[in-house]
């Protein structure tokens, strides 16, 4: 039956990715050897609270309740199976799995919490406790609880999930109370120190790699700047984060922290206006060795508007005007006015490879172009205007690596 089980769901289950971060996690349902009589109340009120916690990101394992509906009666048995913990885990990539088993007798109820780690076997975090009385309000405050400590033993924030430079990529974001500007310090795990007899992990030994700042956050992300290397090693995805305390008399404090940042696109962008005093000249369609020049005035206005998060509009328009004269050759006419200008319409989509503004950009941009040049008419000088319109395409790529908040 078990062999069963556990078919069914890798059937259901996605490619494994290894070393998850213990700040994603997962309730499996709860075992009361009942066939769930008192447990499904209690599944449904510890899932609130982990969807609206801030030590973890919760995943939904609604797709497999129902696999796990038909084993009720064994179910405790199954969720101690490692095989079947793993694939829960390769399924939601999470590294923490939270298990809970209830075991009822007259009067009492004994409440046991597990979290398990993304392998099935190794134990973060185990408590058991026999409440005097059948109480599934008091048996929820007390994994509640026993929950918000296992959160804050977690010995990171978060996991770099990039690396391009002295930049990372860090998976924390929103649930985080994270400031722009705020310290981190990047570790790497070399060993875990297990309980000989219970499997649980008691110690975790991590060497600190560097130490940088907060640069930037995202919905689910944040981008840092290493400012200072304390070994030789390179800082590789999967590395650990810890989110340090920022100074009291910090200047960095005036800044907003993310919550109170609502960035909204479209009203995002960038507006740009321009004065240009500079010399001009033409020729004569009728020999090039009759020629003009002179002075001329204008203006150049861009509007760049990000309408999404990557998809961006753009309209442009610049113009010169002057009087030009004689430089070189016999006009009919010695004098003449000119302009020149551009006017653009587009639109585009922005690449992100970071996901931030602030790095790595690639833009791919179609715009409609009419580009003028007018002088004053006259047939026997050879001299007019024409127009050059028609659609462009571009492609463009950048790297805006701005300085660190704290150079400010």
């Amino acid at each position: 039956m078990r062999k069963i089980l556990i078919a069914v769901m890798l059937i259901l289950s996605q490619a494994a990715f290894a070393d998850y971060s213990m700040r994603r996690c997962v309730l499996l349902p709860v075992s009361d050897g009942v066939g769930g009589a008192i447990g499904l109340k209690l599944f449904a009120d510890v899932e609130k609270y982990l969807l609206e916690n801030t030590w973890c990101e919760y995943q939904s394992n609604s797709d497999m309740l129902g696999v796990f509906s038909r084993y009720r009666e064994n179910l405790e048995n199954h969720l101690r199976t490692p095989q079947v913990v793993k694939v829960v885990a390769d399924r939601l990539k999470v590294g923490s799995i939270v298990r809970i088993n209830l075991r009822k007798e007259i009067g009492t109820l004994e409440v046991q919490v597990d979290v398990v780690a993304e392998n099935g076997e190794d134990i973060y975090f185990t408590e058991k406790t026999v409440l005097t009385k059948d109480d599934l309000e008091l048996a929820f405050q007390t994994i509640r609880n026993w929950l918000e400590i296992f959160g804050r033993t977690i010995p990171y924030d978060g996991k770099v999930m990039g690396v391009v430079g002295d930049q990372v990529t860090l998976d924390v974001g929103r649930m985080y109370t994270v400031k722009v500007g705020q310290p981190i310090t990047l570790k790497r795990l070399r060993q875990t120190k297990k309980h000989p007899l219970l499997k649980k992990i008691v110690e975790w030994d991590a060497m600190t790699l560097a130490t940088g700042k907060i640069f930037n956050i995202s919905e689910n992300q944040a981008l840092g700047v290493v400012k200072s290397y304390k070994t030789e090693s390179k800082i590789q995805v999967g590395d650990w984060v810890r989110i340090e305390k920022m100074e009291e008399d910090s200047t960095l404090n005036v800044l907003q922290d993310y919550n109170s940042r609502k960035d909204s696109f479209g009203k995002l962008g960038i507006a740009s206006l321009a004065l240009s005093l500079g010399s001009s000249s033409f020729s004569s369609t009728n020999s090039s060795s009759r020629r003009m020049d002179g002075l001329m005035v204008g203006f150049d206005a861009n509007i760049e508007a990000w309408v999404t998060r990557n998809w961006f509009g753009v309209i442009g328009l610049d113009r010169s005007l002057g009087n030009l004269s004689k430089a070189s050759g016999s006009f009919d006419s010695s004098k003449s006015s000119y302009q020149r200008g551009t006017f653009e319409l587009g639109g585009g989509y922005k690449y992100l490879p970071l996901g931030f503004f602030y790095g790595p950009q690639v833009d791919f941009k179609l715009s409609y172009l009419n580009n003028l040049y007018k002088a004053d008419y006259n047939q026997t000088d050879g001299i007019g205007s024409f127009n050059v319109t028609g659609f462009a395409m571009v492609y463009r790529q950048t790297s805006l690596w701005e300085e660190p908040i704290e150079d400010i």
